[in-house]
């Protein structure tokens, strides 16, 4: 049994579903008109490739050739393009269901689209309280150096800060493990 979870977990989650970036294929180069690639997703644990796409960039669109169960398909995206402050633009996808503006698409059985129009979630949403300790203990730790110690650079009172989140945390996980037994 769960205690104190979070929203219901039986939600598709945005990170076990192939996404297309519109900010890595501008960075890449990848959304100018005649230009194509082909991309290879793999399975993390094993390196195998476990799908494919095609790429080509056109005027103001960006064709995706895939296979989807078994069956060839072809679907075409708007590409936007918005200003940026200090000059220069910036490349959105306009989502094929609901022109929304965003920057990542989503496979699943009816094509690429957008997150919300693929009804998918993401999986921190569905954390419980004990999860979320954990997740807030790991950035925390992330931006210590190897064994809790100071980079180069940080201030004493800056550590201090974050080894008090850390030790509030594991508080947190011995409060609630005191409560439930």
């Amino acid at each position: 049994m769960r205690t104190g979870a979070g929203r219901p977990g039986w939600h598709v989650k945005a990170e076990h579903c192939r996404s297309v970036d519109v900010r890595r294929l501008q960075r890449e180069g990848l959304l100018r008109p005649g230009t194509s690639t082909r991309w290879a997703w793999t399975d993390r644990d094993t390196g195998g490739q476990v799908a494919s796409i095609g790429l080509r960039g056109g005027d103001g669109h960006l064709a995706l050739v895939y296979t989807l169960n078994g069956a060839d398909r072809h679907q075409r995206v708007p590409v936007e393009r918005t200003r940026c402050t200090f000059g220069g633009t910036r490349a959105w996808f306009n989502c094929p269901r609901c022109a929304k503006r965003v920057a990542l698409l989503y496979l699943r059985a009816s094509g690429f689209a957008c997150r919300d129009c693929q009804r998918l979630t993401y999986a921190s949403r569905s954390d419980d309280a004990i999860s979320r300790t954990w997740r807030r203990q790991a950035k925390l730790e992330a931006r210590l150096g190897k064994h809790w110690q100071r980079p180069k650079g940080m201030h004493r009172r800056t550590r201090e800060r974050l080894l008090k989140g850390i030790f509030e945390c594991e508080e947190q996980r011995d409060d609630a493990l005191a409560s439930h037994l």
